[in-house]
């Protein structure tokens, strides 16, 4: 009697849909809960985290599969490119949407396409709410 009491709570709950429900089970490999970083775009993630990050790690894309959870599941990062025409490195930052399966969630990646052999450096990743306007997705700091 129990079992069958705690599987018809089980399955009550689950069907609710609750806010921190995966909705991409593996987003370019990106576990749910998780920003992820690539080497290069056919890599697996080399850098996951769940939580907020600073330091610096060299990425050719940016990855959200955050799971939906109002005003912790888009991320906000800042990154820096090389430019050999200035001699100095340029600041950049932008907001990412939490991956959904249908794409209807908005801009969940970003591609950080090198130039001049020259790639980008991400350099802080943070967990916030909704992106709001005028945060584009790759925009100078």
């Amino acid at each position: 009697m129990a079992t069958s009491a705690t599987f018809a709570l089980f399955a009550a709950v689950a069907s609710t849909g609750t806010a921190s429900a995966a909705i991409y089970p593996s987003a370019y490999g990106c576990k749910p809960g998780h920003v992820c970083l690539y080497d290069n775009p056919s890599s697996s993630p080399s850098f996951p985290t769940e939580g907020n990050w600073s330091g610096r790690k060299f990425s050719a894309r940016i990855v959200n599969n955050g799971t939906q959870d109002v005003d912790v599941d888009h991320i906000r990062f800042t990154a820096e490119k090389y430019s050999p025409t200035t001699g100095k490195a340029h600041k950049y930052k932008g907001c990412l949407h939490y991956a959904t399966s249908n794409g209807s969630g908005g801009q969940y990646k970003v591609e950080l396409k090198p130039t001049n052999s020259y790639g980008y450096t991400v350099t802080s990743l943070k967990w916030g709410p909704e992106c709001g306007p005028g945060e584009e997705v790759l925009e100078g700091a």
